[in-house]
């Protein structure tokens, strides 16, 4: 099977990664990668598919294993909820930076045969039923195969054609909150030349500062010499773009006065800062073209906000879930696949979506915002290996926890298989 992937981000070159060794194609409109982002999180329940795809050595080696987010008062730096136990999951919590998880991406997915495309731009594509899906490049260069990944982002030019039926009755843009992330980075040297700010490189772990409509997440990562943070505020900046590299220290420092020393210090040695809007996808009525040879992959078809740090493990969800259903029954349609890969995925993507948003409001202390969810009966957080997965249980509890962060997605994907008498053994 000849897969062709339009995009060359984190979830193109993923998929790239699983999919190589069928020589399968990648088309980018950059000229190169970009170097651009900061600290990413690959949850346990993605870390197991990417230590199933020979990846697992090279994350390891640059990637700190993480206990799960503690949260402090944004003003007091006091604890506000502890780190959980490291032991909750069986596979590592990974944090990365992201230029350091692309280039092994990048480099993984060309050992293994993948041929990446850059400066080339998809215009559009073809997906009719009497002949082969095929993708049409600037230039007047036309490729086919057998099936095409939309992974160009949360701004996808080619959403609206794989939903072209569906588009004109529903919203297929994505939905632009009054959150703004500011991006900053400081050098370990310089931190150290400050007795408050030197406080944060004993933070190695996750920390999400909480405040009155503003926020902070960021770390010290253990194998590299910097501190990374991300500030949130909820306001409207004003600017149409959705991120740029040049944003306002200046306004970033006026609009986080009066937060705890160690933040404050850092805001006062950083120089720079980049800035991008929060958004997430709504939930679109499918992820699949009519023919189901045509499939959004990625934030192209769900984006979420970042507050869960699940957006790219469910990403490496999705593209494990294709993978297993692809190897399991290799004699059913593509578009019965599809199909099937839409069914698995989508309901735990929307929940995992509705977890990050809830996590925004709560992080911005906008409780009245926050959506109750039915109480879950108290438990030993230290004893969740008894704990029985809950995907509807409250989102603070340990039941919701285990099924965000230990979920099996190719385990998932057999029982789905046997439950709709599609499957054949197992490999």
């Amino acid at each position: 099977m000849k897969i062709l992937i339009v995009g060359a981000g984190l979830g193109g070159l993923a998929a790239a990664c699983c999919f190589a060794r069928d020589g399968h194609h990648v088309f980018d409109k950059r000229d190169k990668l970009s170097p651009k982002g900061s600290g990413l999180m690959i949850r346990p329940g993605a870390s197991r598919i990417l230590q199933s795809w020979g990846l697992g050595d090279a994350i390891e080696q640059v990637a700190d294993t993480c206990l799960p987010f503690s949260i402090r008062d944004l003003k007091t730096g006091r604890d506000k909820i502890r780190a959980l136990p490291a032991s909750l999951t069986r596979y590592p919590d990974w944090g990365i930076h992201r230029p350091i998880l692309q280039d092994i991406f990048y480099q993984h997915a060309i050992q293994a045969g993948a041929e990446i495309n850059f400066s080339s731009i998809v215009e559009d594509f073809s997906d009719e039923l009497d002949r082969r899906p095929s993708l049409q490049l600037r230039g007047g260069k036309t490729t086919s195969g057998d099936l095409i990944l939309i992974a160009d982002g949360i701004r996808s030019r080619l959403r609206a054609k794989v939903l072209f039926d569906i588009s004109a009755g529903s919203s297929i843009d994505p939905k632009i909150s009054d959150s703004v992330f500011y991006g900053v980075t400081v050098p370990q040297r310089e931190l150290e030349s400050d007795n408050d700010a030197a406080l944060l490189l004993q933070q190695v772990e996750p920390c999400v500062w909480a405040g009155n409509e503003r926020f902070v997440v960021g770390r010290k990562p253990r194998k590299s010499e910097f501190w990374s943070g991300l500030f949130g505020l909820n306001h409207d900046d004003g600017q149409a773009s959705m991120w740029n590299e040049d944003g306002d220290i200046v306004f970033l420092r006026q609009h986080f006065e009066g937060i705890c020393p160690p933040l404050s210090a850092v805001l006062k040695l950083a120089t720079k800062c980049d800035r991008w809007k929060i958004a997430q996808m709504p939930n679109l009525p499918r992820w699949t073209s009519k023919t189901g040879r045509t499939i959004l992959l990625g934030d192209s078809a769900h984006a979420m906000e970042p507050n869960a740090a699940q957006g790219l493990s469910q990403i490496i969800e999705d593209i494990g879930v294709l993978q297993t259903l692809i190897l399991s029954s290799p004699l059913l349609d593509i578009a019965i696949i599809t199909r099937s890969w839409e069914n698995i995925r989508k309901p735990r993507v929307e929940r995992i979506k509705s977890y990050a948003a809830w996590n925004t409001q709560m992080f911005l202390g906008n409780k009245d915002r926050v959506a109750p969810h039915p109480k879950y009966p108290d438990a030993d957080w230290d004893s969740i290996k008894d704990i029985k997965p809950n995907s509807t249980a409250n989102f603070t509890s340990p039941a919701f926890f285990k099924w965000a962060h230990e979920y099996d997605a190719v385990e998932q994907t057999y029982k789905y298989l046997e439950q709709t008498n599609k499957a054949i053994p197992r490999l």
